[in-house]
């Protein structure tokens, strides 16, 4: 029965960070470059729009350098980024989605189908609610093994 919990036990909302489609392309790299996420969900309002994640930024050409003791560094200047990109051109407009009631199992399900490790959790409305990835995944599991989860 661990996988017929809700991804809303689960998913990440209070660290949620987005940014809006309006946005400078710098911006979305400063943000995925810090090393704390992987994947950027993108609004427009408060509607999920799209995800950027590293390997898009790898994708469209845009290396990003994390060193523990020092800033985030792209590897062109921000200007040059920002008009070269946009965040509508590089993040992946194609979504998968869960419901915030939508069991962990489909998710499992999803993650297994396709080479994606993360979903936006959206409501009825198609506003972004929260996300759940692959490592919060495993660390549910690891934890209910280890009997920590409830």
């Amino acid at each position: 029965m661990l996988l017929g919990n809700s991804v809303s036990f689960v998913m990440t909302t209070d660290r949620l960070v987005t940014v809006d489609v309006t946005d400078r392309m710098s911006t979305a790299c400063r943000l995925l470059s810090a090393g704390s996420i992987h994947h950027l969900p993108v609004l427009d309002g408060n509607k999920l729009v799209g995800i950027i994640s590293t390997t898009d930024l790898l994708r469209a050409g845009i290396g990003i350098d994390a060193d523990e003791d020092e800033s985030p560094v792209l590897d062109v200047g921000q200007d040059e980024l920002d008009e070269a990109l946009d965040i509508e051109g590089v993040m992946e407009k194609r979504l998968v989605t869960l419901h915030p009631k939508d069991t962990l199992r489909r998710a499992a399900e999803l993650f297994a189908e396709a080479s994606f490790n993360s979903l936006p959790v959206v409501d009825e409305e198609g506003e972004l609610i929260g996300i759940l990835t692959m490592r919060d995944l495993l660390r549910y599991i690891l934890a209910a093994d280890s009997g920590r989860a409830g």
